[in-house]
């Protein structure tokens, strides 16, 4: 095990499986979470605390890492690394400055593209057929740092927002294996990312997930794909005006392929079927 005093900071799975395989390389010394309040509101939270336990780190709970008691304990710890995933907020560059070899993050994307908010979900709205996982230096600006390395994987038709995640999480720790020693003897790659000459993709809210069924059948389905659980799901309304929450669905490429269902609609082009619904109660 390293010598270097390592902090982590995540809230969900992706964190998690990726903090599994930094234990096989080195010691980490805190791992900063969000608190139990934010489970609800947090799409993938899962509890640190097990993994934290069986390899003898300590747990700080913070809503906000950027607060003058986050900023003060990381100054007092002074870790010569700080790595980040699974955690939807920015570092301030005052956190950022304190590691001697830098803060190492995670994009679920292949950047420059798909930088901001929400990039595994508007790679499958945009239909791309190929994304990957970007491990990178941070800055206080979001996914423009220097990149470390990079893994692509391909998005397959029967694909969805949850199975993208575990590629995105199964790649993210072949990076960490690979490239932490390196990392730890300041010998890592540093790419510079032309993130200017790519658009930030915005926040995605519940309130967005409504289903426009004048796109095509490809849009609506890769529409409601990217939405699905663990995500609040896309949604549209029957004739009573009762709301449903899209899981999944299927194209009809001809009348054959129809089950015996009611939620069939006419698109752009071929008809579309939800298999997998929710009617929304509240």
């Amino acid at each position: 095990m390293n010598k270097n005093k390592i902090f982590f900071i995540g809230s969900v799975e992706i964190g998690y499986s990726v903090l599994e395989t930094i234990y096989q390389v080195a010691d980490v010394d805190t791992i900063i979470t969000l608190p139990f309040s934010r489970e609800t509101t947090t799409s993938g939270f899962i509890n640190f605390e097990p993994l934290a336990e069986k390899n003898n780190s300590s747990i700080v709970r913070a809503g906000n890492t950027n607060t003058k008691e986050i900023i003060s304990l990381i100054k007092l710890a002074m870790p010569d690394l700080i790595i980040v995933c699974g955690w939807q907020r920015l570092i301030c560059e005052e956190i950022l400055n304190i590691p001697r070899l830098g803060t190492i993050g995670f994009h679920s994307s292949l950047l420059p593209k798909y930088r901001g908010r929400a990039p595994v979900n508007w790679a499958i709205i945009m239909g791309e057929k190929e994304t990957g996982i970007t491990m990178f230096y941070l800055t206080p600006n979001a996914d423009d740092g220097d990149i470390i390395a990079q893994k692509s994987f391909p998005i397959l038709m029967n694909d969805d927002c949850n199975t993208i995640y575990k590629k995105s999480a199964k790649a993210g720790q072949e990076l960490i294996k690979q490239y932490l020693p390196f990392i730890l003897t300041q010998t890592a790659p540093r790419i510079h990312n032309p993130s200017k000459s790519y658009p930030s993709y915005p926040k995605r809210t519940p309130e967005d997930g409504e289903i426009d069924f004048n796109r095509s059948a490809l849009d609506i389905y890769n529409f409601i794909r990217a939405l699905t659980k663990p995500y609040p799901g896309a949604y549209f309304f029957d004739n009573n005006g009762i709301k449903y929450i899209a899981w999944k669905a299927i194209i009809l490429m001809n009348n054959s392929d129809e089950k015996k269902d009611k939620f069939i609609f006419d698109t752009l082009d071929f008809k579309i079927q939800i298999t997998e619904y929710e009617e929304v109660t509240k």
